[in-house]
């Protein structure tokens, strides 16, 4: 009884508060993150970052290049799919809808005036989307969530 009211409060914070983080990052539902580097770059620098983690690029789609072939006009703009398959197994047997979430996608884009951005789902918001109160669960959606915010940091001169 105890966990169960635990949970209903803790999706109702989740609901009314966002997610968890700064003041202007509550209720963001996608974190995004200006890049110094061009697409590709960006891309690879955030990949990277992530590779010494077990996780590793699935397929890198240039959306961009397809509407090219059809003769139409889109801004460059990459969707890389990655993959960690420790993580991904457990976050499967949390809930098996969490195949709609993986492989792990992030976008990359350049805005009209020429700035690069990466964009991903917040993983935190997992926990709401796919029902998903299990501690464990919570940990690892915690943990990715970590991950890909360090790897973020890759994407940006200096750091």
């Amino acid at each position: 009884m105890k966990r169960s009211i635990t949970a209903i409060l803790s999706t109702g914070a989740l609901i009314l508060g966002g997610c968890s983080g700064t003041p202007s990052e509550r209720g963001v539902f996608l974190k995004e993150f200006v890049s110094d580097y061009n697409l590709s770059e960006t891309a690879r620098r955030f990949v990277g970052a992530l590779s010494n983690k077990n996780y590793h690029q699935v397929a890198v789609v240039d959306h961009e290049a397809a509407a090219t072939k059809l003769k139409l006009y889109l801004r460059p703009n990459l969707t890389v799919e990655l993959d960690n398959p420790k993580i991904s197994s457990k976050l499967l047997s949390c809930n098996p809808t969490m195949a709609t979430d993986l492989p792990l996608r992030i976008g990359v884009y350049r805005e009209l005036n020429g700035t690069v951005r990466l964009v991903y789902t917040n993983p935190e918001y997992w926990s709401l989307k796919h029902n998903i109160k299990d501690a464990t669960c919570i940990q690892l959606i915690n943990l990715l969530a970590r991950d890909f915010d360090a790897a973020s940091d890759a994407i940006r001169k200096g750091r």
